[in-house]
């Protein structure tokens, strides 16, 4: 069965977007699927299991439903006008609409431990899960907290990824992607893009400004290759452009809360070179750390410069210390930065 795909014409009609921007036009779907090659993941896509969060108009769902049509495609939407048009567009059809909120914890528990509506296959954490997929649109004010808490669900492994290595696809306002995908050394590198690095492998998939790229990694452009697209093919076309991410969890090994606590504490203090500020991490730390670094010349960087495998080196040497703080006694609050960023 072929899902009627919403038109602009429809989508146009509607008065409430919640601040939030959605892609309408099926051509550059089909451009964006071409690229991602989901296939080559999810191989026997009849087995799998979509969760959709924000769905909105629902383009992308009916899209992506009659391409691959899923075993489930569940669509998380509470908010009145979005929710009524899926219901009006997609009567009868294999979509699966659920008035929650995406934002409340409380509604995965619920799909999947309670109401057991939506229950995902665990699998191991060898590689990416073949059989559960998660889409979200987060395009409003206000996102990048939530990706932030997404990220640190990798990792402690709750949340979604308890059932193992789940890719997302995440369209997101430009800006935050930019920062979202900041490399060492970038202006706009902060927690948010130390995190993701740490935790994820992401791309850039998609654009809506090209004017926009020049915030970018030139190298991790080249590699990416992104579709550009026009904030013609978006509704409404006012406003900060929109970027859609893949990002796939990665493997990592090193001591989730000690490196959680030693970024915070050191990106809040990002352009202060690590010779100066890591008595930061707790007293005595500048001594401690100057005799322990090996690489003197690291105590030349300021912490925006640091690269995973040198954020995973400090964690390391702060666990090691014998004198270190009590971490759970730590209250700072991890979207704080230095004043000059």
């Amino acid at each position: 069965m072929s899902i009627p795909i919403p038109g602009i014409k429809d989508i146009s009609k509607l008065k409430f977007f919640y601040g939030f921007k959605y892609l309408w036009n099926p051509t550059v779907y089909d451009k964006i699927f071409e690229k991602l090659d989901l296939t080559k993941t999810y191989k026997h896509p009849k087995e799998l299991k979509v969760l959709d969060l924000y769905p909105g108009v629902g383009v992308q769902s009916a899209i992506f439903y009659n391409k691959y049509t899923p075993k489930q495609y569940s669509l998380i939407e509470r908010r009145s006008s979005l929710y009524k048009f899926l219901q009006a567009n997609f009567v009868d059809s294999p979509l699966q609409i659920l008035k929650k909120d995406p934002y409340d914890w409380t509604t995965y528990s619920d799909l999947i431990d309670k109401d057991k509506v939506f229950v995902p296959e665990f699998q191991s954490p060898e590689r990416i899960n073949d059989s559960f997929l998660t889409v979200a649109n987060v395009t409003g004010e206000g996102s990048e907290g939530l990706i932030m808490q997404w990220l640190s669900c990798i990792g402690n492994k709750n949340w979604l990824y308890r059932f193992g290595k789940m890719k997302m696809l995440l369209w997101m306002p430009s800006t935050t992607a930019r920062k979202l995908l900041a490399r060492p050394g970038a202006h706009s590198r902060s927690k948010c893009s130390v995190v993701r690095e740490a935790f994820t492998e992401t791309k850039l998939i998609a654009i809506s400004d090209a004017d926009e790229l020049k915030g970018f990694d030139s190298k991790c452009l080249e590699e990416w290759d992104p579709i550009l697209f026009s904030a013609a093919d978006i509704w409404p076309t006012k406003g900060k452009p929109i970027a859609l991410v893949e990002m796939d969890p990665a493997d990592f090994d090193f001591d989730v809360e000690n490196w959680d606590y030693v970024t915070r504490h050191l990106m809040i203090l990002k352009r202060t070179p690590l010779s100066t500020v890591m008595d930061s991490l707790g007293h005595g730390g500048q001594e401690y750390f100057n005799s322990r670094i090996t690489d003197k010349s690291l105590l030349k960087k300021c912490p925006i410069d640091l690269t995973n495998d040198e954020f995973v080196y400090l964690t390391k040497l702060f666990t090691e210390w014998p004198f270190k703080p009590d971490i759970l006694m730590d209250f700072v609050d991890m979207y704080q930065t230095e004043h000059s960023g």
